[in-house]
């Protein structure tokens, strides 16, 4: 079994992201696996557990939360599961040049309901943030 939920990269879609886009809810998707003994994850009563996000590459190098998706009906005993994160909140770096490329890397953990933190990774592969 697990002690602590554990995360993996599986992959980070498209890779080129285009700023500023005019659709807020839209963004690049982060796909991680999940496994946790527990699988108190999701959302329970009024508690929303997050996906926690940190850009390393455009200061002030903040770490956006992003709300799990919905996990109703999946198995929680030792849960083994994808998570798709959508990352709608991403700010450029503000060089006056236009067009501009960032290569973005992102630093990533999960908090279950029980506070317990998983292994925190970063992302292999960069995100293109194309500032138009």
């Amino acid at each position: 079994l697990f002690r602590s939920p554990q995360i993996a990269f599986k992959s980070l879609t498209p890779n080129i992201w285009y700023y500023p886009n005019l659709d807020p809810s839209q963004g690049p998707l982060l796909s991680l696996q999940l496994k946790d003994a527990e699988g108190d994850f999701g959302r329970q009563d009024t508690s929303v557990s997050y996906v926690y996000v940190k850009n390393l590459t455009i200061p002030p190098f903040e770490t956006d939360s992003f709300p799990f998706p919905d996990l109703t009906g999946i198995n929680r005993n030792n849960m083994d599961v994808q998570v798709d994160v959508v990352l709608n909140n991403i700010r450029n770096s503000g060089n006056p040049t236009r067009p501009y490329t960032d290569t973005i890397f992102f630093e990533v953990y999960v908090q279950d309901f029980a506070r317990h933190k998983s292994n925190v990774i970063k992302t292999p592969d960069p995100l293109y943030l194309v500032t138009q």
